[in-house]
């Protein structure tokens, strides 16, 4: 427990000497940018695509939600659903990139799209098993400019 501190401590120190140092940012600047966008192509023979359909938000208490900039996804467990909100009135959908394991490997991925307009709540009805694991990134995708949607590297949990 205590190396755990003292090298969570060293990461923070380091952090904070290169943000400091001007030779450390130098350094720093020329180390490849982290990406926090993921294209995933809607063409894919084994991505599930799917289109949301109006419906209304059951209470929060049912649900587990992320959210990230112009898009909040949520899943509800009873009944398989994907509800994903457009928050941005850009002209691009709003989406959720979802995957589905069991036993620890991939068995099914997919992509619910939400077209109904910024403001609006679309819901895609999924059948997942109970014992499997679910994980979803929020994602955009303007279908004029593009056949991949451009999604948050950060996978959140839901099942």
């Amino acid at each position: 427990m205590r190396k755990a501190v003292l090298l969570a401590l060293s990461a923070v120190f380091a952090v904070v000497v290169g943000a400091l140092l001007p030779g450390a940012a130098a350094a720093e600047e020329t180390a490849a940018p982290e990406r926090t966008m993921t294209a995933v192509d809607v063409g894919a023979a084994a991505l599930e695509v799917n289109y949301a359909v109006a419906g209304s938000l059951p209470p929060r208490s049912e649900l587990s939600c992320h959210w990230r900039s112009a898009v909040e996804i949520c899943y509800e467990a009873y009944g398989d659903r994907w509800w994903v909100q457009d928050q941005d009135a850009d002209g691009a959908s709003a989406a959720v990139h979802w995957f589905n394991y069991r036993s620890g490997s991939l068995y099914r991925t997919g992509l619910c799209v939400n077209s109904l307009g910024n403001g609006e709540w679309g819901q895609c009805n999924k059948n997942y098993y109970e014992n499997s694991t679910l994980y979803g990134n929020p994602c955009t995708w303007d279908r004029s400019e593009s056949s991949s949607a451009d999604c948050w590297n950060d996978q959140r949990r839901f099942q």
